[in-house]
């Protein structure tokens, strides 16, 4: 036992007879013949290989403190305390541990024979205090994997039920340990009864009339008014209505019946798809309904609130046009569209389906994939929350990484968000933009070297919208050319009969992306990533050729930009006129300093998206 004469950050150190120090292996992990120490500090338990005399640093308050340690090797000699000042190097490691959260995630599944299947039950949730505090976390039971047995085989298990709490480490950065007190499991949960979703369709205006038609009507027309985002029609009320009289006439109880209907209004082509109705062949402008979804499900891939449909309703939308895409923008719910507009953009299936070399590229981890594939839809979303200059498409000043990502980037110390992604500075003068998002480039390549061909015509096709034209039928098969040098594998390959044409417009784009490996990171050694870009200019790297991009392409990079938006905003992509006007918008937005969300306003704007 000790008497401390005053808390602080105090580092603890142990002592073995006839044991000298010894260094950590090269992986940072203990010696083999470190034998394990165990020590008891007051309440708390510390057990790991003894290889030198600093062996914990821990927070103590002033007064008694109880030490007691056991090793599996030596005798222990002596127990030390030792205080340590705030600059202290160990001090300022300890403190930035003690500050980070410890995030615990519930995990619902079966235990089987190969192995344990389990799916997370919400998000993980950051433990923000000492004190004992309760976490609850909510799933539906009908998502997660079932225990039943294999039908007509008795002997096959299926599993059994599990429940996984645990600690959601986001890299190997040490975090506060969690005390688990009690875990309880309850269901079904339902704090009221019905339940909110069914009081939301069966208690609308007239749904407590007597007459069991009357009430079937209110509640249908109220229900496809909302499924179908605009006010119902007479026709489509009967229509509905015939469903409910079939059922009631077959015996279905009351609610049965209205059942059918609901069914009937969900399998219609009004709630499936978005009709735009059209008096001629020619363009006309949309109504404010129709207007309402088309902008809810483009800023946020799901229908539109109640506002929205109350501003169509009262025709003031397109009024409103502004306010409300700054609004849906602004909201939580812009993140899956960005989702969705992002991976159709930068076409990002690619990173889902190649196969890294591990042993090449070992930062490329499966549990960095995820996080690696979000980015470029988080940092999308920074831009244009931010209203970034557009050409913070190409270069911008910050990438936007949580925990994991940054520690892909080499840099675990540059963010202390957990899960959670904020925009953190470049981690390296190469980074920045979409030019160098892991997801892209290591999509971009076959999982062992890059492919500049790829890269080229990704360029190529979704940066500046100059694709390259489709390769002619019949080209002949190219003799085996893996041993040659990269640039001279390229130049045969353009050498021969019909390939000239699309890999002088493919190859100049990819060679400056050859400062980056398989994995997206910074290749390693030397590396030749010089070109002579298709309009003469000479590169001699990747950060030329990107500042080349930024400047003489920004009008070219800003065009594609406005297009994909447009393309993904209305279905399908312009063409002709619709085109010239957006490239006319595109640089007006350049011109006036606008940015990567005015761009959207752009787009709303124009007559391409506000006509049918």
């Amino acid at each position: 036992a000790a008497t401390l004469p005053a808390g602080g950050v105090w580092l603890v150190e142990v002592g073995l007879a006839g044991a000298l120090p010894r260094a950590l292996a090269p992986d940072g992990t203990p010696p083999a013949e470190a034998k394990e120490l165990v020590l008891d500090v007051g309440q708390r338990h510390f057990a790991a290989p003894w290889y030198q005399p600093g062996f914990v640093v821990v927070r103590l308050p002033a007064g008694p403190v109880s030490i007691r340690a056991a090793s599996a090797g030596e005798p222990i000699e002596r127990v030390g305390l030792v205080p340590l000042a705030d600059d202290d190097p160990l001090a300022r490691r300890f403190l930035a541990f003690e500050a980070r959260r410890p995030r615990v995630g519930v995990h619902l599944g079966l235990r089987r024979d190969c192995g344990s299947t389990l799916a997370p039950v919400g998000g993980p949730a950051a433990v923000e205090s000492t004190a004992l505090a309760d976490h609850v976390f909510e799933g539906a039971i009908a998502n997660f994997p079932d225990p039943d047995v294999e039908a007509g085989n008795p002997n096959y298990l299926a599993g059994i039920r599990e429940i996984a709490i645990r600690s959601e480490y986001t890299s190997d950065r040490d975090v506060p340990r969690l005390l688990v007190r009690s875990v309880e499991f309850e269901g079904p949960w339902l704090e009221s009864w019905p339940p909110p979703s069914h009081r939301a369709v069966f208690d609308v205006a007239g749904a407590d009339a007597a007459d069991p038609e009357a009430r079937a009507r209110a509640i249908l027309a109220a229900f496809a008014t909302r499924a179908f985002r605009r006010p119902v029609t007479g026709a489509e009320t009967e229509a509905l209505l015939r469903v409910w009289r079939a059922a009631t006439a077959a015996g279905a109880e009351p609610d049965a019946a209205i059942r059918d209907g609901l069914l009937a209004v969900l399998a219609a082509p009004q709630f499936l798809f978005l009709v735009e109705t059209s008096t001629g062949p020619g363009a006309e402008p949309l109504d404010d309904w129709e207007l309402a979804s088309k902008l809810s499900y483009f800023l946020w891939n799901s229908p539109p609130d109640d506002r929205l449909l109350a501003l169509a309703s009262a025709g003031a939308l397109a009024a409103n046009l502004r306010a409300e895409v700054d609004r849906l923008i602004d909201d939580p719910r812009f993140s899956r569209a960005a989702d969705v507009f992002v991976e159709e953009w930068l076409g990002l299936g690619r990173f889902d389906v190649v196969e890294t070399d591990r042993a090449r590229h070992p930062r490329l981890t499966a549990h960095a994939k995820p996080w690696l594939r979000e980015e470029p839809a988080r940092f999308f979303e920074h831009l244009v929350r931010t209203d970034a200059p557009l050409e913070a498409l190409v270069a911008s000043d910050v990438v936007v990484a949580n925990e994991v990502v940054a520690d892909f980037y080499g840099c675990p110390s540059a963010v202390e968000s957990g899960f959670e992604f904020v925009p953190m500075p470049l981690p390296a003068a190469d980074r920045g933009g979409l030019l160098t998002l892991p997801a892209v480039l290591a999509g971009l390549s076959d999982g062992r070297e890059p492919n500049p061909v790829k890269r080229g015509a990704w360029f190529a096709r979704a940066i500046i919208g100059r694709p390259p034209p489709d390769p002619p039928p019949n080209v002949p098969k190219l003799d085996d050319l893996s041993k040659l040098p990269l640039r001279e594998r390229l130049e045969a390959h353009r050498s021969a009969k019909g390939c000239t044409a699309c890999h002088e417009g493919i190859d100049p784009w990819g060679l400056p992306f050859e400062a980056f490996d398989a994995a997206g990171l910074a290749a390693a050694g030397p590396v030749d990533a010089a070109s002579r870009l298709p309009d003469g200019t000479v590169t001699p790297d990747f950060a030329r050729f990107r500042a080349h991009v930024g400047t003489a392409l920004a009008d070219d990079v800003a065009a594609e930009y406005l297009r994909r938006l447009a393309t993904y905003a209305c279905g399908r992509p312009p063409t002709g006129a619709d085109i010239r006007l957006l490239r006319d918008r595109a640089a007006a937005v350049r011109s006036s300093g606008g940015g990567v969300r005015e761009a959207i306003h752009a787009v709303v704007s124009s007559e391409f998206f506000l006509s049918k």
